[in-house]
């Protein structure tokens, strides 16, 4: 939805981009028509006016809709951050369930959010037999043999309600016996 919003966003700025100096172009060609040639009742004034209408009409729906796109855009970045917080929270509980110490909690963390062992250790400056060990002990509070199935039983229990409110009478790939 996100990208949808931004590709649109990008296609009204260049309507207004394209639209706005026709605008100032049409507004200061009808000045000078008007003021300085005297054309102002002529057909090729009055021309140039209903097209300076039409091009203004499209403008202001143009700012219309781009108000209206960063309002909604607003409200996806919002409602995105209550469920990236839900989600968050979700995975706290899951933790606070397996007694993970800080340490494998810092750990756990960083291996949802995809880091290598390597690159965990560096960033909490210990080796990285130490981050192997950790995350060996963690896997084991989870009841899980590795990475993947460490993030995957994550995923389980999150997905877990969703599955069981499921009103379909199919098998959800996703779902465990």
């Amino acid at each position: 939805m996100r990208s949808i919003l931004k590709n649109y966003n990008s296609q009204v700025i260049l309507r207004i981009g394209i639209l706005l100096p026709a605008a100032l172009f049409l507004v200061y060609d009808l000045i000078t028509d008007a003021a300085l040639e005297g054309e102002f009742a002529s057909t090729h004034f009055i021309i140039e006016a209903i097209v300076f209408l039409f091009v203004l009409v499209v403008l202001i729906i143009s700012l219309r809709d781009l108000a209206d796109l960063r309002t909604r855009l607003q409200r996806e970045r919002t409602r995105n951050k209550a469920l990236a917080g839900e989600l968050a929270a979700g995975i706290e509980v899951q933790m606070d369930g397996w007694k993970l110490t800080p340490s494998e909690r810092e750990i756990a963390w960083m291996i949802i959010k995809g880091y290598r062992f390597a690159e965990i250790a560096e960033l909490r400056q210990v080796k990285e037999n130490t981050t192997r060990l950790q995350a060996t002990a963690l896997y084991a509070k989870a009841g899980v043999h590795g990475r993947g199935e460490f993030v995957a039983e994550i995923i389980h229990h999150l997905l877990a309600p969703v599955l069981e409110d499921s009103s379909s009478d199919e098998v959800h790939p996703a779902r465990r016996e």
